[in-house]
Formats: structure tokens, C-alpha cells, sequence
């Protein structure tokens, strides 16, 4: 009997055996399948970030193709900085003065009819001063003081 007994025992002992080596097959199966779909998710991101950088290096390219040039225009024009800001502190102060530059005007003196020909701005650290440049029908030119016209 004891032979039928070990003959019994040992086939529970392979059928364990064999199911124990199915799930650990069919485990180890299932965790490729997993590891294989990852990779191919992972591929495909992958290739999208390879995409975005491409362009982000394009746009990186053309930035500093762009920065390079505006630095050499900079460059070049920024021995007039500042002639720049003269004119621009020049147009903040002419656009308050009640005549402008082509208008026709009359002189407080002699009446005369003048067209303003150009606004004189100067002075120093403590005072200034703002003349019109006035064309008269003769040609001539003079430089009058704002109060002096209407």
C-alpha cells in the first residue's frame, strides 16, 4: 500500500508542480506582454517628444538668427541714441504747443502772414527756450517767439 500512497503522492506532488510552473509561465508571459505594450507607448512618446524638439530647435535657430541681426542693427544705430531721445523729449514738447510745423499763422507785430517752418527747442541745465522759425511771403526767415504770433 505504501507504494500506492507514494505513487499517489508524488502525482499531487507533480500536479502541484505543473500548476505552480503554468502560473509561473502564464505570469511571466503576462508581465512580457505588459513590458512589450509599455515600450511600444513608451516608443510612441518617444517619437512625439523627437517631433517637439525638432521644431523647438528650429525655432531655437531662428531666434538666434533674429537676435544675432537685431544686435547688429542695434549696434550699428546706437550712436544715435541720442539723437533718438532728443527728438522723441522734441515731439512730447511741440505736441503741446498750440501751433504746429506747415500751420499759418499772423504776427502780433505787423500782422503779417507767416507759415511755421520749424520749432527751435534749446537751452541749457537751467533755462530754455522754444522758438517758431517763420517763412514770410518774401522768403525770409525769422525766428519768433511763440507769444509773438496768433
Amino acid at each position: 500500500m505504501e507504494s500506492e500512497t507514494t505513487k499517489q503522492n508524488y502525482r499531487k506532488t507533480y500536479i502541484i508542480i505543473g500548476i505552480v510552473s503554468i502560473l509561473t509561465f502564464s505570469g511571466l508571459l503576462f508581465d512580457l506582454y505588459l513590458t512589450y505594450g509599455d515600450k511600444k507607448d513608451k516608443d510612441v512618446k518617444i517619437d512625439k517628444l523627437t517631433v517637439e524638439l525638432n521644431k523647438e530647435l528650429l525655432e531655437k535657430t531662428t531666434c538666434v538668427y533674429l537676435r544675432d541681426s537685431l544686435f547688429k542693427a542695434n549696434t550699428d544705430l546706437s550712436k544715435f541714441k541720442t539723437l533718438t531721445m532728443a527728438m522723441v523729449h522734441r515731439e512730447e514738447a511741440t505736441s503741446q504747443l498750440k501751433h504746429k510745423v506747415g500751420d499759418l499763422v499772423y504776427m502780433k507785430n505787423d500782422s503779417a502772414k507767416v507759415v511755421i517752418e520749424d520749432v527751435l527747442i534749446g537751452g541749457g541745465k537751467y533755462n530754455y527756450y522754444i522758438k517758431f522759425k517763420v517763412l514770410y511771403k518774401d522768403n525770409t526767415t525769422k525766428e519768433v517767439v511763440p507769444e509773438l504770433i496768433y
